[in-house]
């Protein structure tokens, strides 16, 4: 007899509820944190933290609100370019 996943816990429905409405999401997989193996627990929370943290950007001042994106598009960029000058020397 197999056990069938409820569908709130499937993957897209968890990534649904974290891309729409985050807080729900969180909700969701937190209290069902301990249905999923270790590399899916590391996976959902990084993506429901990474879209509560955008969805509480909403409730800052604007002026604030613009700096912290700045912020965090400059570190998502100068991620990226230290990834790539590290390939490129290792060729």
């Amino acid at each position: 007899m197999e056990l069938k996943t409820p569908w709130y816990l499937k993957e897209k429905t968890l990534y649904f509820f974290c891309f729409v409405s985050p807080p729900i999401g969180y909700l969701v997989l937190f209290l069902n944190l301990k249905k999923f193996k270790h590399t899916q627990k590391i996976e959902y929370l990084t993506v429901a933290t990474v879209m509560m943290s955008i969805w509480l950007l909403k409730f800052l001042p604007e002026k604030l609100n613009n700096y912290i994106w700045a912020i965090i598009i400059t570190l998502l960029v100068g991620n990226a370019i230290i990834k790539f000058l590290k390939n490129k020397n290792y060729k």
